[in-house]
């Protein structure tokens, strides 16, 4: 067995389908727990800028990660999760979905 083995099998088309399996778990678990503010499915809205990527680092393997908000004008997701003050000082807690999508996608 060579050195390399690992590298070889962390880029394989079957772990890229294994990474990609589990991103879009992930960010359809993002996008359900997602704070809506209407029915209405608006451009700007928080499920509607939730998306998976899968990427090929050169040595260590496939990399998914799931993006939020990829579009500057659209800024509003973090400030759900983590919470604001508003213009009167008055703070609102964060309601931490993305959190909970993570949480609930862990494998122990």
């Amino acid at each position: 067995m060579h050195r390399a083995w690992e590298d070889e099998l962390l880029s394989s088309p079957e772990a890229r389908q294994l990474v990609e399996l589990h991103t879009a778990d992930v960010a359809q678990l993002a996008i359900k727990e997602a704070p809506k503010a209407s029915h209405k499915r608006n451009w700007n809205s928080i499920k509607n800028n939730i998306s998976a990527m899968v990427t090929l680092y050169d040595r260590g393997g496939w990399y998914g990660q799931v993006v939020i908000e990829a579009d500057h004008d659209v800024r509003h997701a973090m400030l759900q999760e983590e919470g604001w003050r508003d213009r009167h000082g008055r703070r609102h807690p964060g309601r931490l979905y993305l959190k909970a999508a993570l949480e609930r996608a862990r494998i122990e």
